[in-house]
């Protein structure tokens, strides 16, 4: 029903970035005025604004579904920053215009500079967001928790999203990142799949490259609100009945990737670690379930051993630390994985990326390994996160 709603919106965006981008251009060359170059720009522009709707649209070719699916998400990147282009370059047009009194041709020379500025650094933006979304970092931390224990290495991995923006060469790449870090516990906060198992290219491969990780005590995972099958257009998804979204083949590729999924469920590692992994609350709602509470979780598990805790989004962290869980392992976020929208996480989460101490608990966020909706990174990073867990007792 949303994506209905804003469909006259989309269309109302692109008109006007269409609007104001010929014009940019009809300012810098006369070719660009002309109307063969008018024409071919707006079927050019019509096709990349409609790939996110071809793309769900086509099912077969599955060559095809994936190119339109590719330009689609590509697409979404550079719309949003030719916005941006526009509302930024306009407006200091409308403030020369107030305070300068130009007349027609000066702003027309002013246009002329601002327009074609912008062109470049929405073009230069959206090829290093682009090139920037398949760069792997590794990002490290260091925790001291109360207690008795021995120190470990936790390797936290989230937001894989594996789907059309997925390449098998990158996750075995990330693999092999997390195998150098000769890490005792590798988890996984959620959103391994990106709601469509089909669009998963070369599942085998992938199964295999996760099934070669490395670790002392094990790989783990929890699920995240987009481990379920939804057809999804431009990152809305449309409402299935709950026996089709919850597809049976993810829980066959966790177990060929020698992946163990924890849902609301705990584990005792050799080492004396309780390891939680925590029900979607997001997964859970589609599915018409529930989840336990921090309360129910803990009460079980003995409090004079270390708990950790795998939750996909950051929430009830205050919940979290009083119900006696040392370190809370999270994703979900990316971080706002394009700028403006890392300015814009701090607003909604309280950790909305890194290390943050709540009480007696420490909340890692990873930024994650994929992406979700267009391709790029711009601002933030695609990672794997270590954490060297020091024990004080």
């Amino acid at each position: 029903m949303l994506a209905f709603i804003l469909a006259p919106f989309y269309v109302l965006v692109n008109l006007y970035i269409v609007y104001w981008v010929l014009r940019w251009t009809g300012c810098c060359h006369r070719l660009c005025g002309t109307r063969a170059f008018r024409v071919l720009f707006c079927v050019v522009y019509a096709f990349a604004a409609l790939s996110p709707l071809t793309g769900f649209a086509v099912q077969e070719p599955q060559w095809l579904r994936h190119a339109l699916k590719q330009v689609g998400s590509y697409w979404l990147g550079w719309m949003l920053y030719l916005v941006l282009a526009v509302l930024v370059v306009e407006g200091l047009l409308f403030a020369v215009r107030r305070i300068r009194k130009k007349d027609f041709q000066q702003m027309q020379r002013v246009r002329q500079v601002q327009g074609g500025v912008a062109l470049v650094l929405v073009c230069a933006v959206c090829l290093y967001g682009m090139a920037n979304a398949d760069r792997l970092r590794a990002t490290d931390y260091e925790i001291t928790l109360d207690g008795a224990g021995e120190d470990m290495t936790v390797a936290l991995l989230a937001d894989l999203h594996l789907g059309y923006s997925t390449e098998a060469a990158y996750i075995e790449q990330a693999v092999q990142a997390v195998n150098n870090m000769q890490a005792d516990l590798v988890v996984i906060a959620g959103d391994i799949f990106d709601n469509e198992y089909e669009a998963i290219p070369e599942p085998g491969r992938i199964a295999a490259a996760l099934a070669s990780l490395h670790s002392t005590y094990g790989v783990y995972a929890c699920w995240g609100n987009h481990d379920v099958s939804e057809p999804i257009l431009a990152g809305f998804t449309w409402d299935t009945a709950d026996a089709d979204k919850d597809d049976p083949r993810m829980e066959e590729f966790l177990r060929q990737a020698g992946i163990t999924l924890l849902a609301d469920e705990a584990v005792t590692l050799e080492n004396g670690v309780q390891l939680v992994g925590r029900k979607d609350p997001s997964r859970d709602k589609k599915l018409g379930e529930g989840r336990l509470s921090p309360e129910a979780l803990m009460e079980p598990l003995d409090p004079a051993r270390p708990v950790f805790v795998i939750d996909h989004q950051p929430k009830e962290l205050d919940e979290l630390a009083a119900a006696g869980a040392d370190l809370d392992l999270s994703g979900h976020t990316h971080d706002g994985q394009m700028f403006p929208g890392n300015l814009i996480m701090p607003l909604i989460w309280d950790n909305p990326c890194g290390c943050l101490q709540v009480g007696g608990m420490y909340s890692v966020v990873t930024s994650g390994l994929g992406v979700w909706g267009p391709d790029m990174r711009v601002g933030t990073k695609s990672e794997i996160v270590r954490i060297t867990v020091h024990f004080a007792g």
